[in-house]
């Protein structure tokens, strides 16, 4: 077995010092291992990191990551198994994607989905019967308005009105794009074609001081989303201003008439007054997947992991796992 990192627990006593409206921590893990033999097939200079990505699928947690290793020369994704919290056990090539951000396995169609985000181009795209990717809907990232200052696709999900969603990571005005693509039953996909666009109200600005310069590295900006109930969204935003990482989670309400979506912040991932134990702090990460997982004693179960970059000195790979609470009993 290795280690990567080292272990962090923390029970769900250690949420009532931040009073989330809807979800409360039960565990924090920065340490993963993995059988000798998982890595052994894999070219040697093939890391674990980078992960960008997390879905649960048939009891275990799948991470893939946006690249192979820190390098502007191999851009493929790989793909990690986790059968349970931290136990890796299967590692494999995604497919030959590159600079996948997001993936999803979806029941109806029964195939593979992810974002992926790269110099030229960002959209969404999926594994065919044959396991070749194909895309959905590509946009370039150097000429388009919704691409600006390096703002591609990172997150990706299904709701239960059978359709598909994405959402690009930020924009320069008062509002970000999310698309809404329809299930047809007769080619066993969505159609892009008949998209409906939605305006997520957001800040770019939200963490970033009036003198600083936004661009494509500093300022706020969407992760990942997902279904939370019918016709709603929970919606992750991460903003940097350089120095610090904020992180919250929103509920996101899609309206029946007209684009305008409202939004209701539902949890921060707050640096101060929250303590691990040893006088450590759990400062928010890179946080860039999220996933539901299997319920427990009847409460949802939210998986979030931060991708580290390949810089095991400034970032680690963080998965979080956080319970859903009943507001009602909480609250009194």
């Amino acid at each position: 077995m290795n280690k990567f990192l080292i272990v962090f627990l923390f029970s769900s006593f250690w949420a009532n010092a931040q009073t989330p409206k809807n979800f409360e921590f039960i565990k924090a893990d920065s340490s993963f291992n993995w059988p000798t033999d998982v890595f052994s097939f894999l070219p040697p200079e093939i890391k674990f990191g980078g992960i960008s990505g997390i879905e649960f699928y048939n009891n275990a947690l799948f991470l893939v990551s946006d690249r192979a290793f820190k390098s502007d020369t191999n851009q493929n994704s790989y793909l990690f198994k986790m059968d349970a919290v931290g136990q890796i056990s299967a590692a494999f090539k995604f497919f030959g994607v590159d600079n996948a951000e997001s993936i999803r396995f979806d029941n109806l169609s029964q195939k593979m989905f992810y974002a992926f985000e790269r110099e030229d181009s960002t959209g969404i795209g999926y594994t065919n019967e044959n396991n070749i990717p194909t895309n959905l809907v590509a946009f370039s990232m150097k000429n388009d308005t919704l691409t600006a200052e390096n703002r591609g696709i990172e997150s990706l999900c299904f709701d239960e009105n059978k359709n598909l969603w994405f959402a690009f990571e930020s924009s320069l005005g008062s509002s970000v794009s999310l698309f809404q693509c329809p299930y047809e039953a007769t080619t066993n996909n969505y159609n892009y074609k008949k998209k409906k666009v939605f305006q997520y109200p957001f800040d770019a600005r939200s963490c970033i001081k009036s003198e600083q310069v936004l661009n494509g590295n500093v300022g706020n900006g969407i992760t990942e989303i997902l279904p939370f109930e019918n016709n709603k969204l929970l919606v992750m935003e991460r903003c940097f201003d350089g120095s610090f990482i904020t992180m919250r989670l929103f509920v996101a309400s899609i309206p029946s008439i007209g684009s305008s979506i409202s939004k209701e912040q539902v949890f921060e991932f707050s640096i101060k007054n929250e303590l691990l134990g040893q006088g450590h702090a759990l400062r928010p990460d890179n946080f860039e997947g999220m996933a539901w997982g299997k319920e427990e004693d009847g409460r949802r179960i939210l998986y979030v992991i931060s991708d580290d970059n390949f810089s095991p000195k400034r970032q680690r790979t963080l998965l979080l796992k956080l319970r859903e609470v009943d507001i009602q009993k909480s609250d009194k």
